[in-house]
């Protein structure tokens, strides 16, 4: 992988001046929820789903018993007395969509039970969550259960009771999803993880005795992160053998704890570009050395289900039907949407009888073109002629200039059927992108 340091020292030329960490077409981006697209988003709910492509359901629970100093997210501390009204309104919101047409003509081959720390819950409200999706919504016969927690209240009696529940389902695989950032506990410490790596690594373990798919998320160019960690980090995930590495640069939001810490010198400042690039070319080169390849957004993965789950091979034809508090990754059709929160506030809007929605964005035609360019972010290639059909002109005709530009850098690979992103490219991916969206 190209873009690094000469056998001399000299720093080679880069196509970009630093690498972009955030993609457009975000929630953050989304308009104010309005009486006229909102009912344009459910006169589109009451009609058939035409796509054929299988779908993902997220339930969300949108609370942390701790928060990590860098977290933006919108989720709130775990209140007990919340949960039971919480858990009430997520199925009655869950059940205003699947009583619509589109809904109930669609099909989900994936359950993701995200947040948030869903682990928060007890056993029995994990189950009883998933047990509703099973009932309410048409699942595929080998439907993939995912559930997102935090390794520090991964109990093994929780870990047993998904398991149990997916093995009757005949589920295809069960995943557990976990932030462990890092396995350095200095720096850890410094981001208020609350359990040490080695408690992180045995529930790690365990996951991986019990059958289940691990997929962790790891950070680089954390405070006071050296060459040294970034290695051992992802030769301790390598170690342990775990199915998917999602591989983040750490991004200071403002009004972070983590913010106001590095501002103060608290903590060390994050390193330089340069250094941050070379971190992740090193962490490349290791996991492609142990056998794992590059998909979806930031992950890499050994196993065929990560290569073909629908929220990246079905970006952005499918769907994916997100609900709960602040949940923001929700789109069906040409609509996007995030939610209200926190979660009082989405109680009280849901037991209204109303859509929980804050902000709505229906794409247009160069919307969809747009996002169809973004498969190249989430390591996917764009079909050439399957977009000559949808949009009645090829790629380079609807961006021309900007795929003979990247393919000049190195970045692109395009022939008659298809365009993709080159290994020395995949660094590079968000800033691809934006070529096509700042159009």
């Amino acid at each position: 992988m190209g873009f690094c340091m000469k056998e001399n020292g000299e720093k080679e030329s880069q196509p970009y001046e630093e690498v972009e960490n955030w993609p457009p077409y975000t929630y953050k981006e989304y308009p104010e929820v309005t009486a006229e697209n909102i009912r344009a988003f459910t006169e589109f709910l009451n009609t058939e789903n035409e796509v054929g492509l299988k779908m993902e359901l997220q339930p969300w629970i949108s609370f942390c018993d701790s928060r990590c100093t860098f977290c933006y997210f919108p989720n709130e501390a775990f209140s007990r007395k919340l949960v039971a009204p919480y858990l009430d309104a997520l199925k009655k919101e869950l059940m205003k969509y699947a009583k619509t047409r589109h809904i109930q003509t669609s099909v989900f081959d994936e359950v993701v039970l995200g947040g948030g720390s869903p682990t928060v819950l007890f056993a029995d409200e994990l189950v009883d969550i998933l047990s509703f999706c099973r009932d309410n919504f048409n699942l595929t016969d080998d439907v993939m259960v995912k559930v997102a927690g935090c390794t520090h209240n991964l109990t093994a009696e929780k870990l047993q009771a998904i398991s149990d529940f997916a093995n009757k389902l005949d589920a295809r695989c069960t995943q557990i999803d976990v932030g462990v950032q890092t396995f350095n506990d200095e720096i850890r410490k410094m981001l208020n993880i609350v359990d040490s790596a080695e408690e992180a690594t045995n529930v790690i373990k365990t996951m991986r005795d019990m059958g289940l798919y691990a997929c962790i998320d790891l950070m680089y160019n954390l405070p006071g992160e050296t060459m040294d960690t970034v290695r051992k980090d992802i030769e301790t995930a390598v170690e342990l053998g775990v199915e998917g590495i999602d591989y983040y640069a750490l991004s200071i939001h403002p009004e972070t704890p983590l913010q106001k810490q590095v501002d103060s010198g608290k903590v060390p400042k994050l390193a330089d570009s340069d250094t941050e690039l070379k971190m992740y070319l090193e962490a490349y080169e290791i996991l492609k050395e142990a056998g794992y390849k590059p998909t979806g957004h930031s992950r890499f993965s050994y196993v065929d289900e990560h290569f073909k789950e629908n929220c990246v091979a079905g970006w952005p034809w499918a769907g994916q039907l997100t609900t709960g508090s602040g949940c923001f990754m929700g789109y069906l059709g040409p609509f996007s949407y995030l939610n209200i929160e926190p979660a009082q506030a989405y109680i009280d809007f849901v037991n209204k009888g109303a859509f929980p929605i804050a902000k709505l964005s229906r794409d247009t035609k160069e919307d969809t073109m747009k996002k169809v360019m973004m498969r190249l972010y989430v390591r996917q290639t764009v079909d050439k002629i399957k977009f000559k059909e949808e949009f009645g002109v090829f790629p380079e005709e609807a961006f021309p200039g900007a795929i003979e530009r990247l393919v000049s850098k190195g970045l692109l690979a395009v022939d008659d059927k298809e365009i993709r992103v080159t290994e020395a490219g995949d660094l590079w991916r968000y800033n691809i992108i934006w070529e096509f969206c700042n159009k």
